[in-house]
């Protein structure tokens, strides 16, 4: 966890209830995702919630290391680019669904609950 900052991890665990955002399951390897990477020199200006998510630290390292993992997360929302808005691309989360992820905590779903589908 390294870099994230406590209020953050506190306000994940109150969003997603300490939940993998690909499995849903509440794992001992979960460990914060950021979204959006920060790259080289640790640019800050994604150090807030949207952009953060619990995965457990084989898939993150999967996401890092293997281009299936990483096209599927960027698929997902899970991965999205560092120069996205992360409040404004859905992620498809397994504990919310299809949804957008607020800075102030909040879930907006985006998507039809049942299939996880834009419903548009």
């Amino acid at each position: 966890m390294t870099g994230v900052p406590k209020a953050i991890v506190r306000a994940l665990t109150a969003r997603d209830g300490h939940r993998s955002a690909w499995t849903g399951n509440d794992d001992e390897t979960l460990v914060p995702q950021d979204r959006s990477n920060r790259g080289m020199g640790g640019f800050k200006g994604n150090v807030r919630l949207s952009n953060y998510v619990w995965l457990e630290s084989r898939i993150n390292g999967l996401i890092e290391s293997d281009s299936w993992w990483a096209g599927e997360a960027r698929r997902l929302g899970i991965k999205i680019s560092r120069y996205d808005e992360p409040s404004a691309v859905p992620v498809h989360h397994a504990v919310h669904g299809l949804c957008l992820l607020g800075d102030d905590g909040g879930v907006e779903i985006v998507g039809n609950p049942s299939t996880g589908f834009l419903p548009f």
